[in-house]
């Protein structure tokens, strides 16, 4: 028997989930995330949620680890060693708000774990099947030096959910063609062919795509220079405006709560009433810029928090009368993976409660029996 702890450690919290493997199967046994201020705290929290679990130390098998940014190089899971760590940390610029925390968490875990191996698992990696067409941008060929392409994220999420899709529809998930969103705090739409990502909305950071909860998503790059004149803003004050400030935050002055969102809608906020519209609006457009790049569509899910439970917002991005001939049926809130599409829809609509963790425990389990991909 293994115990996989999956560590997803983050700039404010720092969520764990345990699991148990018996032979290919894998058990949920322990869940749980604290709140944390500074990265000197990663060690002394993650000792305390390890105590308040089923399982001591000395048990885990593996740690797996969420690192969102793996660029260029790391394309599979690795085990982490010190030089591994050295060339994660040349990446932190690219991902300035996730990798450090990250970083912070398989340190502390080391330390915590000395028998355990420790395994990264990128966000990133998942995409690194789109061909040059799809991550190169239309930049100076001198400029490629600095690796600037797209890397696209959430593809843990993706992945999980194009297994999920598969286990649903009966299918082998070598041969579905379908949609992915990813709509929560973070949104992104991926086009999966054949079970790869060949397409996806995020790009050389998490900004780029569609409009999300404080980010401002695509934006035409002169309103940067145009507005860093206007408003007297530094580079600096202008990433932080579109990534803290914007999105449905910047539209409504609301909220980046979709929940809160659509309560304001309910009593006529005008600008809730906008920020919803825009939203959908940005998710229906990537939907179908996403369909160019197949021949054949199978399914479109949707996963994430507001992704899963906001059937209202998913019968706005696809409302009566759509041209994908979509029709929703029930799009209440529901426990389980499911369906939400009616027979007649041309395509199946299924929702996939997120669950990053326990993908990363099957990439454990997967490197546990199989050894690591080179």
């Amino acid at each position: 028997m293994s115990f996989f702890l999956i560590l997803n450690s983050g700039s404010q919290t720092e969520k764990i989930a345990l699991f148990k493997s018996a032979g290919k199967a894998l058990e949920s046994i322990y869940r749980n995330q604290a709140s944390i201020k500074s990265n000197d705290q990663r060690e002394s929290i993650i000792a305390k949620l390890i105590d308040e679990s089923p399982v001591g130390t000395d048990q885990i098998t593996a740690v797996g680890h969420r690192i969102v940014h793996g660029g260029t190089k790391f394309r599979n899971t690795v085990v982490a060693d010190q030089k591994v760590l050295a060339d994660l940390e040349e990446l932190n610029e690219l991902a300035p708000l996730h990798n450090p925390p990250a970083l912070a968490g398989v340190r502390a875990s080391i330390k915590l774990f000395k028998d355990a191996k420790q395994l990264l698992v990128f966000d990133t990696a998942f995409h690194h099947t789109l061909d040059e067409a799809h991550y190169r941008y239309a930049l100076p060929a001198k400029w490629n030096q600095y690796a600037i392409r797209k890397y696209g994220f959430h593809g843990i999420s993706h992945q999980y959910c194009a297994q999920t899709v598969a286990e649903l529809s009966g299918k082998d998930v070598g041969q579905l063609n379908f949609i992915s969103c990813h709509l929560g705090g973070g949104s992104s739409v991926c086009a999966i062919e054949n079970g790869k990502s060949i397409d996806i909305s995020m790009g050389f950071t998490p900004l780029d795509g569609v409009m999300m909860s404080t980010r401002s998503g695509a934006i035409d790059p002169a309103i940067i220079r145009y507005l860093g004149q206007k408003q007297k803003l530094s580079l600096e004050e202008m990433e932080q405006a579109l990534n803290k400030e914007s999105g449905l935050l910047g539209v409504s002055e609301l909220s980046s709560d979709m929940k809160e969102i659509l309560a304001a809608c309910k009593e006529n906020n005008t600008k809730a009433k906008l920020a919803h519209q825009m939203y959908c609006l940005s998710i229906a457009k990537e939907i179908a810029g996403m369909v160019t790049n197949f021949k054949r569509l199978d399914a479109i899910a949707f996963t994430g928090g507001i992704g899963f439970n906001d059937g209202e917002t998913r019968a706005a991005i696809f409302p009566d009368g759509n041209l994908f001939n979509v029709v929703l049926a029930n799009n209440s809130v529901g426990e389980d993976n499911r369906v939400v599409s009616q027979k007649q829809s041309k395509y199946p609509v299924f929702v996939v409660r997120a669950d990053e963790e326990l993908m990363i425990a099957r990439e454990c389990l997967r490197c546990q029996t199989g050894g690591l991909r080179s």
